[in-house]
């Protein structure tokens, strides 16, 4: 009887195992949430009145809204940035069938101080925003949507039944930035003269954060984020 060790037979579900633990590292190393952590923790954050003119600098305080905020659909809170993706089942897989992302130009404000985040004027290739899902519900054979989600499907163009008026499986994420909420915010200052006070915002010299291709506007409500940088010795 040969008993013989033949390594060639675990080589191959070797290197698959080895190539999907890879393939999860380099998806989480990569992820939007990874990344905007790795640069916020590389900084301690700033008062707003000590930035200086091009620095990239990070604050941390509440968000505050500039004229009338947004109301998230499916939880109803008023936010100044919503995120909702909307998954119908289909066999085994989920399909999306709503990606909405909808925000304004906001305040981040530290006590009496405030800045001013410009995202509508953002390209995409110069911000960064992970936002953690903090409102997650489904529907389904047994369960329909309320009333609210329904006209928000419709909105879409989405209804929540399908062949026969049977409720699909659908299930709706929203992640939102709510007024007052404490995030952590990293960006260029600009130092803006104003003539006109914005929503009693009387300050006639405001700081505006904005991003570049190399140094990105980064938003997170992470708490993770929040974290003071240790002091090094």
């Amino acid at each position: 009887m040969d008993t013989s060790f033949d390594i060639s037979a675990y080589i191959i579900p070797a290197l698959i195992i080895v190539g999907f633990a890879i393939l999860i590292f380099v998806g989480f190393y990569f992820s939007a949430k990874s990344r905007i952590l790795r640069e916020l923790k590389k900084v301690r954050r700033k008062a707003i009145h000590s930035a200086r003119e091009n620095e990239y600098v990070k604050i941390v305080g509440k968000a505050k809204h500039a004229g009338e905020p947004l109301i998230a659909p499916l939880s109803n809170r008023k936010c100044v940035y919503y995120a909702v993706k909307v998954e119908e089942q289909s066999g085994k897989h989920w399909k999306t069938i709503i990606d909405d992302v909808v925000f304004q130009d906001f305040f981040i404000s530290t006590g009496t101080e405030s800045a001013i985040l410009n995202l509508k004027v953002q390209k995409d290739n110069t911000k960064r925003i992970y936002l953690v899902t903090d409102h997650s519900i489904n529907s389904g054979f047994f369960k329909k949507p309320d009333a609210e989600i329904e006209r928000y499907l419709q909105l879409k163009g989405n209804k929540s039944t399908g062949f026969f008026g049977m409720n699909k499986t659908l299930r709706y994420k929203e992640s939102v930035i709510e007024l007052n909420e404490e995030i952590a915010v990293m960006g260029i200052a600009k130092w803006q003269t104003i003539d006109t006070p914005v929503d009693g915002y009387s300050d006639s010299r405001v700081l505006t954060l904005t991003g570049s291709k190399e140094q990105k506007l980064l938003v997170t409500d992470e708490p993770k984020a929040m974290k003071r940088v240790k002091r090094k010795l």
